[in-house]
């Protein structure tokens, strides 16, 4: 069973909009029109993979577009025709113990859909022990090796995770648990089982995976003229961050060209976001390459309407979705990498938090525990918590700002000896 039981207008809420390069200490409106920001909703409260407990409060955003949501729940309409209001309120949502998927979708005037913020939610009735596979989600797709990272309730002091049956690692609440798996393309079933500390099963969860082929990257060359350029930019502040509620700036520091037009406008002040600066680094090191092997100017044959395709490629098209790995991909001049330890500096990345903002930068390098686990990443992008341009550091978890090890796309590009005809 399952219903809401309220909708009631919030006052406080964080800016909504797709969120490729917005942090959650930060605003999370993209700018520019390739973003579609003004059809879009977002769910800020619960975050994608939580447990919760029943009845909970759904706080969500809505963009300019929007008429109207829709609240789906496992396939079914449980509320149609929510009155949008100011862009922004809450649903008292009840749902029966156990997994679930919700759809927040937003409606035009005519009724048409305009976008689909989706989330997986596992339900908890507060009395008894609990474990969740937090991520991957159920019934996804991913790239082999898979990470699992798994949240559970105090009483659980170790997980055990079973692929079909087989088990594949033990870990705590809260580690990270990669495993690559022999065979790919079909699904299969995982399961979480967690004990007590003296190994007395007390909690299950399950979930649907389906595992794609890994990929087998080259060394490129291309990463160390990126990483030359990164260590050029000051990190003092003086190269500041700023991500602006509309508008066509695509958040680079200077202005950059191709083949005689001006393709992006600097900004006077060096402000930058980060799709802006990593796109920026990009372009000035393929032009940098093509200058020393004497190039023609032209990036793979892209024409100047091809070269802006591929920037929105970049900048992220989707919710959760690859940016430089789609737009390389696409274009021949490089390859997703999805083996972690297989993932250089100056290799780009992108990732999504749990709470579903997200952020594009170059990789620097993995932060490790005392036993030399990955727990988190060292990069190099522009981010209001850094005062605009300079290294940071995030950490991988189970809910809320911390990094989801199933949204961590990393992408390598090639020099152009290693290139693809792409049409």
């Amino acid at each position: 069973m399952r219903s809401i039981l309220a909708c009631v207008p919030c006052a406080l809420f964080v800016a909504f909009g797709l969120a490729a390069c917005g942090g959650d200490s930060g605003s999370s409106s993209p700018p520019g029109p390739d973003f579609r920001k003004d059809t879009d909703v977002v769910v800020s409260s619960p975050t994608n993979g939580e447990t919760v407990d029943s009845p909970f409060v759904l706080e969500w955003t809505a963009g300019a577009d929007v008429s109207s949501l829709r609240l789906d729940i496992d396939g079914e309409t449980d509320l149609s025709a929510i009155d949008v209001g100011d862009g922004q309120g809450q649903l008292v949502v009840r749902l029966d113990v156990g997994r679930h998927r919700l759809d927040l979708v937003g409606l035009d005037e005519h009724g048409a859909t305009l976008s689909d913020y989706a989330l997986s939610l596992r339900v908890d009735d507060g009395t008894a022990p609990w474990v969740t596979i937090t991520s991957p989600g159920d019934g996804a797709v991913q790239p082999n090796p898979v990470t699992f990272v798994v949240d559970a309730s105090d009483e659980v002091q170790q997980v055990e995770l079973l692929a079909d049956g087989w088990s594949i690692g033990t870990v705590k609440p809260g580690q990270l648990l990669s495993y690559e798996f022999s065979g790919t393309g079909y699904a299969r079933t995982i399961e979480a089982r967690g004990s007590s500390a003296d190994g007395e099963l007390l909690a299950t969860d399950s979930i649907s995976l389906t595992v794609d082929p890994s990929t087998d990257p080259l060394p490129s060359t291309f990463n160390d003229t990126v990483l030359a350029l990164v260590a050029g930019y000051p990190t003092d502040g003086s190269y500041g961050y700023y991500w602006p509620s509309g508008g066509s700036w695509y958040g680079t520091t200077q202005d950059l060209w191709y083949l005689d037009s001006l393709v992006a406008t600097g900004d006077p002040e060096h402000l930058s976001y980060c799709s802006g600066i990593t796109w920026e680094t990009f372009m000035r090191a393929w032009q940098e390459i093509d200058r020393e092997t004497g190039g023609d100017g032209s990036l793979n044959g892209l024409s100047v309407a091809d070269l802006d395709d591929f920037r929105v490629d970049w900048f992220v098209r989707d919710l959760y979705g690859d940016g430089p790995g789609v737009a390389v991909l696409n274009y021949g001049i490089g390859e997703p990498v999805t083996r972690w330890q297989d993932v250089r500096p100056g290799d780009y990345v992108q990732i999504w938090r749990h709470s579903g903002s997200g952020h594009t930068f170059v990789f620097i390098d993995w932060l490790r525990d005392d036993s030399d686990n990955i727990i988190g990443v060292q990069y190099w992008s522009s981010q209001g918590s850094t005062d605009g341009i300079s290294e940071n550091e995030e950490y991988f978890g189970t809910s809320g700002s911390t990094l989801d090890p199933s949204f961590f796309y990393a992408t390598r590009v090639y020099p152009p000896q290693d290139w693809i005809p792409w049409h």
